[in-house]
């Protein structure tokens, strides 16, 4: 028997960590071959990241070794590849995934024989019957094989696969959620492929049909996920809730978790297009539990970039009647926006920025910086060229992982400057975002915005960009701290080091995005952060005891380590003004001495165990919010 390994290495979350999956696909698919069934023997998946002269030394005489490969284990598997190669050196090296392209660096690695381009089920399968019937590979489409030292590529085509096969149905995982002490997360995928060409994507260039899915197949993996008790399942459909059928699956999910108790949680990426099917789904998966929230992207709010990235949102106006209804009925809802796309520019983003928080998003706007992908069309060098597109090299961290400092770090590269965004600009965009999503989205200071807005006209943008120059003039202070200490991790990244991420010692070992680290270092020194601001939120107001009111309600409502049951002697009804907002049903606010208790329970006082609870799992929406308030007088 010819023995083959397969790696897909993931990063660990936790105590959590995916399926191999495209791995597992590849495999399932090719091993409805008779002839392969007999022929080969799969080994092993390589799932996490070890020492490699570890998983060379447990190698039984690989005969093949494929690699799936995206950004986040791209440079591991190159390194894992090359001393595969050179303890084995008849060992057939097989490169694929959307981290490949013609163009790859891997086109000349002395160590690879083998790249699928594209979809991988069927040239992977047509390779192994290759090796075993000594044909020709001349006729094998969609992939680049080593001739005479040199990369040779086949006719490029639209390869559908026949049927899919399922890792999970076939059993391929069920040995590893036995072996494993980890809790697995699942991916699912209903359908494959994306109607959509977004420039910064690496979908939209494949140009792929979508394709759906047997969906007795998917109810069957759903069955397997449920009884093997993985707790996470992520869709990774490129738009779901597009179909019909997708209120079946979801329903399907439900029942089996009902029954069965898992999976606890289901997210998936939702379409722009459906937003009245994708509030169904989301509303049924809240109503159930499991709700990881909702996606309302946009990317940008300017039409010369939607243009720019061949993309259309939906109006404004749309956007806000779907807020009131996530906000109406308690479901967390998220935006989505894409920093330093062609054609953006700071004030552009500003704007934007200042549009969906008028709209209603208050809870949560997560900031990308845009990345260049390798199959993406805005790495194409026509593209690049005609936008003036800079990119910085740097480390790739994943948020939420323990960082492995004897590992080779994996490689971004950010997108640092546009014909219309310079460097100082993203720089400046990156700062405010990141102010916007720690002191508002994150609820430090979201209701004393909220009120400006509506009663003194201040802008969003204003408020925060009038913050941040507080912070610039007021170094010693928290906020002045949080400041320049992004700015270091900016300028670190314009100079191709550091990465986007950060760790903070007080709330464990896990790696942060910068927003989540910017809050925490906030929350950290709680009564010192509002200290120091109020004369700088003092300025704003001529009523002191709106003022006072306002404070007391705002420093209360936020989930801290320090947070208690507590009760609130108010002289405006602040709870039910806010309400009003979320709603988009604007009501002044009224005069009203009354009692709120707010019950401040189940956080967590150990701040790395707050920090994994309320901001890494709330992160992607009012989770830090406390909700539970009630008038008791």
């Amino acid at each position: 028997m010819k023995n083959i390994y397969m790696a897909q290495p993931n990063s660990q979350y936790g105590n959590s960590i995916y399926f191999p999956y495209a791995a597992g696909s590849l495999i399932a698919y090719s091993f409805k071959n008779e002839t392969i069934k007999n022929e080969y023997s799969l080994k092993e998946f390589i799932y996490k990241k070890e020492k490699i002269s570890d998983i060379i030394s447990k190698l039984d005489a690989p005969f093949v070794f494929g690699f799936s490969c995206y950004i986040w284990n791209f440079e591991f598997n190159k390194q894992l590849a090359s001393a595969v190669k050179e303890a084995f050196p008849q060992c057939k090296i097989i490169f694929g995934g959307h981290q490949v392209s013609p163009s790859s660096e891997i086109m000349t690695a002395d160590y690879v024989d083998y790249v699928l381009l594209g979809e991988g089920e069927e040239s992977f399968k047509q390779l192994l019957l290759s090796f075993i019937e000594k044909e020709d590979i001349e006729n094998i489409p969609n992939i680049a094989y080593k001739k005479d030292s040199e990369m040779k590529f086949t006719q490029s085509a639209d390869v559908s696969i026949p049927e899919r096969v399922s890792p999970y149905a076939e059993g391929y995982f069920d040995e590893m959620v036995k072996a494993e002490e980890l809790e697995f997360s699942a991916i699912l995928e209903t359908n494959r492929g994306c109607p959509n060409k977004c420039t910064f994507c690496d979908w939209g260039n494949i140009k792929a049909k979508i394709k759906l899915y047997d969906i007795e197949t998917v109810k069957k993996e759903i069955d397997w996920m449920s009884e093997n008790k993985i707790e996470y399942c992520y869709c990774a459909d490129s738009n779901f809730g597009m179909f019909p059928r997708d209120m079946e699956i979801v329903a399907y999910v439900i029942e089996k978790f009902k029954e069965n108790g898992y999976p606890q949680k289901f997210q998936a990426t939702y379409s722009k297009n459906n937003p009245e099917t994708v509030f169904e789904i989301t509303r049924m998966l809240n109503s159930a539990g499991m709700s990881k929230g909702a996606t309302v992207s946009f990317q940008s709010m300017h039409q010369n970039v939607l243009d720019n990235i061949y993309r259309k949102n939906m109006p404004i106006e749309s956007f806000k009647k779907l807020m009131s209804l996530y906000n109406e009925n308690g479901i967390s809802a998220y935006s989505e926006i894409i920093i330093c796309l062609p054609g953006e520019t700071y004030e552009s983003f500003r704007d934007g920025i200042e549009q969906l928080l008028e709209a209603g998003q208050h809870m949560s706007i997560n900031f990308f910086n845009c990345e260049l992908l390798a199959n993406s069309t805005m790495n194409e060098p026509e593209y690049v060229k005609h936008h003036k597109i800079e990119y910085a090299t740097t480390e790739l961290q994943q948020y939420h992982v323990v960082p492995d400092e004897d590992m080779t770090p994996e490689k971004s590269r950010i997108v640092v400057s546009t014909a219309a965004m310079p460097r100082e600009m993203w720089l400046r965009s990156n700062i405010l975002s990141v102010f916007i999503r720690a002191f508002h989205n994150l609820g430090l200071l979201q209701s004393v915005a909220i009120y400006l807005f509506y009663e003194k006209q201040v802008k969003y943008t204003d408020f925060y960009c009038s913050l941040i120059e507080w912070s610039t003039n007021n170094p010693d202070s928290v906020c002045g701290k949080i400041y320049y200490w992004l700015v270091d991790k900016y300028s670190e990244v314009l100079q191709n080091k550091g990465s986007l991420t950060c760790v903070l010692p007080d709330f464990g070992e896990i790696t942060w995005p910068l927003d989540e680290g910017a809050f925490l270092r906030a929350v950290k020194d709680y009564d010192k952060f509002f200290a120091e601001t109020e004369d700088f939120i003092k300025k704003y107001f001529d009523d002191e005891k709106v003022f006072g009111d306002l404070m007391q309600y705002q420093t209360s409502i936020v989930k801290t380590p320090y947070s208690k049951k507590k009760s609130l002697n108010l002289s405006f009804d602040w709870y039910d003004y806010f309400k009003s907002v979320y709603s988009n049903s604007y009501e002044p606010l009224k005069e009203k001495e009354h009692t709120l208790e707010i019950n401040a329970v189940n956080i967590p006082s150990d701040f790395e165990e707050y920090a994994k609870q309320v901001v890494w799992f709330g992160r992607k929406g009012g989770q830090n919010i406390i909700t539970d308030i009630k008038y008791t007088k």
